[in-house]
């Protein structure tokens, strides 16, 4: 598998997450919560390949289980499905990083792809040790990956002295499987990491927000990255959870109960959280809206109750494909999706939505082509 033929090219392209910090049928309830495991991840994992998902996003955060390891472990017990590891530049050296990402690229049969994680809040990252601002956290990643391109893709040793990082004579064996590299993907949406994607990022994946709103910042990054010559090289998708039942009143049900739980002290808490990353906080307006219903499908619940992407699709099979086709009609092609319990919502949805959400995404793509990629 080469990276112009699996995830960056024009086609639909459908993965899930895996929940390393544990799962739960309910948040803020103990009886409903499933502690992390690798039991758990692999269960999760197994269930996302067997609905026909492509690849698993492993996030970073306090709470998780660190990203790398569970990659490969989760990777040694699948076959087909790519692992969307979170790469957080500035912990790692980058020539480490491009040998650990080329190596897990050859190991796996190339089933690796890399997820670029500036971080969200000031005291996680200075439990880390480190102490830059907002924006030359960006810096530092630009010219991580830029290095990494280069020890990737240069015949000979690679000489690097920049503003973060020097280097004599790097080598990086072995080469990645996938040529020229595994794809990278980036989800920030303030200036800098705008910046970052125009130059770098294959996939400009984008949290929950409605299409209209997706559509805007797609029409800013393909101008972006049409500075750097890269128009036909970006694509674009969506970070999304999903819950699906037969029923659209059983959907709203379940959505309403996820979250029902959880208590006074949790809400304040997430509130606090990742004040640094403005994705983060175009969440927390998003709760701002009445019932959290920010459009007739679109839920903002969960992002009362967790950091992140937590934004739900809610309503029947043809509902939830539905409103995923309204992202592809303004130019998305990518979904990372996630539900409760994952390893049944991945198996639900692979069996009710997925079909639907292909048939649909073909009749949009012969109605207005998407561009080819032009790597």
């Amino acid at each position: 598998m080469t990276a112009s033929a699996s995830l960056i090219d024009e086609d639909l392209h459908v993965g899930w997450f895996i929940p390393t910090s544990g799962d739960t049928t309910a948040y803020g309830d103990r009886e409903a919560s499933i502690p992390p495991s690798m039991e758990l991840f692999e269960r999760v994992a197994r269930a996302a390949e067997a609905a026909g998902l492509e690849y698993a996003l492993v996030p970073v955060q306090t709470a998780c289980w660190e990203a790398w390891i569970t990659c490969a472990m989760v990777a040694a017990k699948t076959e087909r499905l790519t692992m969307l590891v979170a790469a957080r530049p500035g912990l790692i050296a980058p020539t480490v990083m491009a040998k650990m990402i080329a190596t897990f690229d050859q190991l796996s049969g190339g089933r690796v792809a890399i997820n670029l994680i500036a971080g969200g809040g000031h005291a996680e990252l200075a439990a880390d040790g480190i102490y830059v601002d907002h924006d030359e956290r960006y810096a530092i990643m630009d010219e991580t990956v830029a290095l990494m391109k280069r020890t990737w893709t240069e015949p000979g040793p690679v000489t690097h002295h920049g503003n973060h990082f020097d280097v004599d004579g790097a080598l990086v064996r072995p080469r990645p499987l996938q040529q020229p590299h595994p794809p990278f993907f980036l989800g920030g949406i303030s200036d800098a990491a705008q910046e970052v994607c125009a130059r770098h990022a294959d996939v400009y994946l984008y949290w929950g927000d409605t299409p209209r709103n997706i559509a805007e910042r797609i029409a800013a990054a393909r101008r972006r990255a049409e500075h750097y010559g890269r128009l036909g090289s970006l694509r674009f998708g969506m970070r999304l959870q999903v819950i699906v039942r037969d029923t659209e009143a059983e959907a709203w049900e379940a959505a309403d109960a996820l979250i029902a739980h959880a208590s006074d002290g949790q809400r304040r808490m997430i509130s606090t959280m990742w004040e640094q990353s403005e994705a983060n906080t175009r969440m927390k307006e998003l709760t701002e809206a009445e019932g959290y219903r920010i459009a007739p499908h679109l839920w903002s619940g969960v992002s009362t109750v967790r950091p992140g992407a937590g934004v739900c699709v809610v309503g029947t099979p043809d509902q939830v494909a539905d409103t995923l086709l309204e992202f592809v009609e303004v130019g998305c092609t990518h979904f990372c999706l996630s539900g409760y319990p994952h390893d049944e919502a991945a198996t639900r949805f692979g069996r009710e939505v997925l079909p639907r959400l292909r048939a649909g995404f073909a009749g949009a793509a012969a109605r207005a082509p998407l561009p080819v990629s032009s790597r």
